[in-house]
């Protein structure tokens, strides 16, 4: 069995480097809220493997310093 990089909290263009690395080709796909403007740094937060040598990465942005209110 193929061994898929962790790529599990990394900046996300450290993730697509470990996958093409690996071998592996990725398509992007970004969540947040409904409302949300994406700012902030992408981060990976999950691989989903489709056939051998591709999968999508799941990718947020995080959000430093923005206070509550």
């Amino acid at each position: 069995m193929e061994q898929v990089p962790d790529i599990i909290g990394y900046p996300l263009d450290v993730a697509l480097s470990m996958l093409q690395a690996s071998g592996y080709e990725a398509e992007i796909m970004v969540t947040r809220p409904i409302k949300a403007i994406c700012k902030g740094s992408p981060r990976a937060v999950c691989f989903k493997k489709v056939s051998k040598y591709r999968g999508v990465v799941i990718v947020v942005f995080e959000d430093r310093g923005r206070g509550g209110g």
